[in-house]
């Protein structure tokens, strides 16, 4: 019976040596996985913007998954709740209920923030692959300040509409990008 107990002691002293470990990397892979689904979707819809001949958004939404999901506006601008693709046939930036959903994506799991500076809430695509709304780069937050800023992550878009990772959640984006 003591053998038993000394076993069972060491065992909770090794969990609970292991369990920060555990989170850390749980939450290093769910900003990973969030940063690079963005990532593809940005490639997709500059794509997809070549390949029509302009007019495809990405932009966040409050209810991507709804059959009626709309383009979120206002602030606070965070992307956690999910954004969509589509085809913008009248140019508005504004899904309209003839406009074909291309993609979506829902809420990412394990990610508390996507903080978007300047409250970039849609990314419009020329048929040249550029964004449509002159002016500066936007960059997106993965991850809040409650995480180690080692794995938080930056993300890019330059105005020319390539979105590229800046770093961990320490860098910055610039008027290079």
């Amino acid at each position: 019976m003591v053998e038993l107990l000394v076993v069972l002691v060491l065992l909770a002293i090794i969990i609970s040596l292991a369990a920060p470990s555990f989170a850390r990397l749980s939450s290093a892979a769910a900003i990973s996985s969030g940063v690079n689904q963005f990532m593809a979707d940005m490639r997709f819809a500059r794509s997809e913007g070549i390949r029509r001949g302009g007019g495809v958004v990405l932009c966040r939404s409050d209810d991507p998954e709804s059959p009626a999901t709309a383009c979120a506006g206002g602030a606070p601008a965070d992307w956690v709740t999910g954004w969509i693709v589509f085809h913008d046939l009248d140019g508005d930036g504004a899904r309209d209920a003839d406009e074909q959903v291309l993609r979506v994506q829902a809420r990412p799991a394990g990610i508390d923030s996507i903080a978007a500076d300047g409250t970039p809430t849609v990314f419009r695509f020329a048929a040249t692959g550029r964004l449509l709304v002159p002016g500066s780069f936007s960059s997106l937050r993965f991850g809040s300040a409650n995480l180690p800023a080692d794995i938080r992550r930056i993300v890019c878009v330059a105005p020319g509409g390539r979105a590229r990772i800046a770093g961990d959640g320490g860098a910055s984006c610039g008027p290079g990008d």
